[in-house]
């Protein structure tokens, strides 16, 4: 909890004008102009992505007392919809780009909207492991949903899922030890230590954000005739039937929770390895093309991890919620929704 307090003071810190005298405590700012003072309360809500302003936003408006001040919701980077559901609730918020709004009724008013440079040196970084571990945990927990166990498993056994060694298993939940997403729970140290997953909805927001920072090409575009995405699903199905593959973006969300009225690509998942011949078998068929970009069946290559963790959704191997989930945001637009409403129907937290 203190580094993420701390987190939150430091971005509310950047943003103040010179203007103010401030004294930073433990977890509050007091700020003073002339004989003037107020308290500010950072809380920290991770990504910046609706679904953590949500959360927030309840538990300021309608949780215990226990903000002594004015509360200032306070992210990594605060996306367009979260600010406006803040907005709406009228709620101030700060992020890490120097973008903020602070409003005291009748006292302050300051707006930052554009980003000032950022703090070097950050000491946790989503490396490939750690992205491919948050990614195992985060999907356990979809699957126990209300039967959640006491433990989220030894190293070894999510090592073994995420394909990383056991030291780097056991490297990586030290850092989201420290960042307050587990807790151990078991032996100090080695293959037996086990990990309860405390902040599933702070990880997964940051999972995300980090995820779909970077636009994603496909590797290969198919043409089809026919725009009805059901009949590509059935060509993907018995082509790649060979193959390690999964459905995932908006045809996968259309599987586990419905909200788009079309779908205008279907993406499929492979593996590196497999890519050559799902490029053969998909061009086999007369109807189907390759072409530079544009088409409507998407193919993708991932980790092998990924295919550990798929599910069958009547009769398509599909992705976890939360890869498909990932893949949502990275397309921005209606996928955002779509990403939100699959959050909120399938995934829970």
């Amino acid at each position: 909890m203190a580094s993420r307090e701390n987190s939150a003071i430091a971005i509310l810190l950047r943003v103040l004008p010179p203007e103010f005298h401030v004294e930073p405590r433990a977890d509050a700012v007091d700020v003073s102009l002339g004989t003037r003072r107020w308290a500010l309360q950072p809380i920290w809500a991770g990504e910046g992505l609706p679904a953590d302003i949500r959360r927030i936003r309840n538990d300021v408006l309608h949780g215990p007392a226990g903000v002594h001040g004015l509360p200032v919701i306070a992210a990594r980077r605060m996306s367009s919809g979260a600010r406006d559901l803040l907005d709406e609730s009228q709620l101030s918020w700060v992020d890490a780009s120097g973008r903020a709004s602070i409003v005291i009724p009748g006292e302050v008013y300051l707006a930052r909207l554009d980003p000032v440079p950022a703090d070097a040196g950050r000491p946790f970084t989503w490396s490939g492991a750690a992205r491919a571990v948050a990614e195992t945990l985060l999907t356990w927990r979809v699957r126990h949903r209300n039967n959640v166990p006491d433990s989220i498993g030894r190293v070894g056994a999510i090592a073994e899922a995420a394909d990383v060694s056991v030291a780097h298993a056991a490297r990586v939940l030290r850092q989201f030890d420290e960042q307050g997403y587990t807790a151990k729970t078991g032996a100090e140290r080695g293959s037996t230590a086990t990990r309860e997953l405390r902040d599933p909805g702070r990880m997964l927001s940051d999972w995300a954000g980090q995820y779909a920072l970077k636009d994603r090409a496909p590797a290969a575009d198919f043409h089809v005739p026919w725009r009805d995405h059901a009949q590509s699903l059935s060509l993907i199905a018995s082509s790649l039937s060979a193959l390690d593959w999964a459905l995932t973006g908006a045809a996968a969300a259309d599987r586990i929770a419905p909200f788009l009225t079309s779908i205008p690509t279907v993406d499929v998942a492979v593996p590196f390895s497999a890519l050559a011949e799902a490029r053969r078998t998909l061009s086999s068929h007369e109807d189907v093309h390759e072409v530079e970009r544009g088409g409507r069946v998407r193919v993708f290559t991932a980790d092998e991890y990924l295919f550990g963790l798929t599910d069958d959704q009547r009769g398509i191997r599909v992705a976890s919620p939360v890869r498909v989930y990932g893949d949502l945001l990275r397309e921005r637009g209606r996928s955002v929704d779509a990403a939100e409403h699959l959050r909120e129907v399938a995934i829970g937290f």
